[in-house]
């Protein structure tokens, strides 16, 4: 009897699916050769430090740190339907008719330690040895699955993606507890510190503050424009543009519009010609969010979250993957789905542009599976399956996109410009993903122009703000170089010169809005007070989180995938670390809190001010007014939480106006809110326009 361990049951359900006659039993399946349990994500947790000491959760204490452990422990997490499974999964092992048992965890470093670290767990605790194997599902097709049901291999050929993801975890938690419980301390309030958390929240300080310093200075520039067919076009002469805003200058610039005001715009050579548009590459999951993000507005986490749905529904490959190449031994797949497809502008091609095995560490990139879909969860999500289906296509289609491009050489005096322009000639792949036009109107060679002129006064502007999409780019690789070439961009990839990874990077931005480190701000992210206390602090305290600090341990832990180090090295070099950081003598200033007033309190008068999850009386010691920004009655009429904006109108007139609500019978309409205040609940009625 074989026992197949899945990470969640979703993927359980699929492998079940996979497998047919399967009986369900309490936490598991099982027929006369297999039985298919799974985790609940991670049922273990590294233990705290209270857990070290066998007491009840108690204050931190600065003179307990650093607390580096003699040995990493893991416990149950404190859940009663978590400790359930557990025992459900240890009975499962312990049974005697039970001779192999195989990690179905993700195709990931998570998924080989969540499963792991529950059998070693087991077999630690009841001394038992049994054959473990492992089941990697690139995608979860019921073809695939029973295909790699026959090729599971010993766990002994994952070991070190295994021993690097334990590393990763007991880094992280090294950092996490220690620096966090010391900061809190020092500052008496919650700064949580995290190895990856940190340097995303530095990159964004440093923009903000790089904007607040920034000195904007004024130049002149002499704007010209010229009139054809009927349309104003500005042309940009770059020796037509001064430093300053001087008397000097001026008299300067002022000479030079005298000069060509009695000459002509000259079209002095016009150059034509057709290029092959250069295929896209396939998506890894990053260069997938940068452009839904850019195209569709979505966030970087939302993107994960609907390609891992596509991928536990068997629609689309494993998602959290840092390449857009394929393996070469994908190629039959590959033709299975053009196959599937059955479009006749498709064609299989075998280039080193898809298929190289030296770019890829342990995932391929996104592409769909041979299971088309009918339907979707949601638009978004049929948006990201059509996304990574287009590029697909965009790869494989039979004909190249042919770009007709236009170059306009202009003269005015000693001075030139050039105008360029595009237009699609034969489509191509851009059918599939289509790009705008740039039209120039029909110049003429030799043709003239009177120009327009005039000396203005431009200023120069401050940086933007940090996108998700750019933080998402330089997190990839925070060293690159414009001039970076593809190979030197796989080559850092792959040696680890990353911050976090592609799968853990959504997370910690969200977790970094949810510290109240950095807000997001319809597309830009922006630093907070607690943000700038919180990096500047750790420069007070010496605690070295730096981009190269980070990319320095993201490189020890490809080594210790590479078999060049061992996982106790990697702790003990960390600890020595903690160890300078931890300054017991140091002081820092208390951080104090400035919240935003909502309101006054309709109870007491004094101040309603708002935390993550509800809006409340300042004075919550004494007055209990308080409203769950999420509620069952919202959540029951459609509406997903109550804004800033919505509880200002109800402290200031009683009610807020709710758009677009929804029926028990799915129709759409709006309300009027009111907010009913009694001495122990806020209740609500809706009232309706008439």
């Amino acid at each position: 009897m074989k026992l197949i361990i899945c990470e969640k049951p979703s993927l359980a359900m699929n492998v079940v699916k996979a497998i047919g006659n399967m009986n369900r039993n309490d936490g598991y399946f099982e027929n006369s050769n297999y039985i298919v349990t799974f985790a609940i994500g991670h049922l273990l947790a590294l233990q705290d430090i209270d857990d070290y000491f066998g007491r009840e959760k108690s204050k931190w204490n600065l003179e307990e740190l650093p607390f580096i452990p003699k040995e990493f422990k893991f416990k149950v997490k404190e859940d009663p339907g978590l400790k359930k499974q557990f025992k459900i999964i240890k009975s499962l092992i312990k049974r005697s008719d039970v001779e192999e048992i195989i990690n179905c965890g993700d195709a990931d470093r998570e998924g080989e330690v969540i499963i792991n670290n529950i059998i070693y767990s087991i077999f630690h605790s009841e001394n038992i040895n049994k054959k473990i194997t492992r089941l990697w599902l690139p995608e979860q097709t019921t073809n695939t699955i029973r295909k790699q049901l026959n090729d599971c291999k010993d766990i002994s050929n994952t070991k070190n993606l295994y021993y690097e993801g334990l590393a990763r975890t007991y880094i992280d938690w090294l950092f996490g507890i220690n620096l966090t419980r010391y900061t809190t301390i020092q500052t008496t309030s919650l700064f949580p510190v995290g190895r990856v958390l940190i340097p995303i929240v530095r990159y964004i300080y440093d923009r903000d503050m790089s904007i607040k310093n920034f000195k904007p200075v004024d130049y002149y520039v002499i704007s010209t424009t010229i009139q054809k067919d009927g349309k104003e076009i500005k042309l940009n002469f770059k020796d037509l543009k001064f430093e300053d805003t001087s008397e000097i200058t001026k008299v300067k610039a002022e000479d030079i519009i005298s000069t060509l005001e009695s000459k002509k715009v000259i079209v002095d050579n016009i150059i034509i010609k057709d290029s092959i548009k250069k295929r896209p590459k396939l998506f890894s999951l990053d260069t997938l969010q940068n452009y839904l993000f850019k195209k569709n507005g979505f966030s970087l986490a939302d993107t994960l979250n609907y390609v891992q749905s596509l991928y536990e529904k068997g629609y689309v490959t494993y998602p959290r993957t840092n390449t857009e190449y394929l393996a070469e031994n994908e190629k039959d797949k590959i033709k299975e789905i053009l196959k599937k497809l059955n479009d006749d502008d498709l064609v299989f091609f075998d280039r080193k542009s898809i298929f190289d095995d030296s770019k890829i560490e342990s995932h391929s990139a996104l592409t769909i599976t041979t299971n088309i879909p009918d339907d979707f969860s949601s638009e978004n999500e049929n948006i990201t399956y059509n996304t990574i289906l287009n590029r697909f296509k965009s790869v494989f289609c039979k004909n190249d996109a042919i770009i007709q491009e236009v170059q306009v050489r202009l003269k005015l005096g000693e001075y030139d410009t050039n105008l360029m322009g595009n237009s699609v000639k034969q489509d191509g792949y851009l059918k599939y993903e289509p790009i705008k036009d740039n039209i120039l109107p029909d110049f003429i060679e030799n043709e003239e122009f009177i120009p327009k002129m005039n000396l203005n006064i431009n200023t120069t502007q401050a940086p933007k703000k940090v996108t998700e999409a750019e933080l998402n780019s330089y997190l990839k690789n925070p060293f690159k170089k414009n001039d970076m070439s593809e190979e030197e961009e796989y080559k850092a990839l792959l040696e680890g010169i990353e911050i976090g990874t592609v799968a853990t990077r959504p997370g910690i931005i969200e977790n970094a809005i949810k510290y109240e480190y950095i807000i997001k701000k319809r597309n830009s992210l922006s630093i907070t007070n607690k943000g700038i206390f919180c990096i500047e602090n750790l420069d007070k305290l010496h605690i070295d989180m730096s981009v190269s600090k980070t990319v320095e341990i993201s490189k020890s832990l490809k080594n210790i995938y590479k078999d060049a180090l061992s996982v106790e090295q990697l702790v003990f070099n960390v600890s020595k670390q903690l160890e300078q950081y931890i300054d017991k003598e140091q002081k820092l200033d208390i951080f104090q809190v400035e919240k935003e007033i909502i309101g006054k309190c309709p109870k007491c008068g004094k101040n309603i001010v708002e935390n993550e999850k509800s809006f409340y009386c300042e004075d919550y010691k004494n007055c209990n007014f308080s409203i769950w920004k999420n509620n069952k009655f919202f959540d029951s009429i459609g509406l997903k939480k109550i804004t800033k904006a919505n509880m200002k109108s109800c402290l200031k007139n009683g009610y807020f106006e709710a758009k677009n609500l929804t029926s028990k019978s799915g129709k759409k309409y709006d309300a009027k809110l009111v907010m009913e205040v009694t001495d122990k609940y806020v209740n609500w009625k809706m009232e309706f326009n008439k």
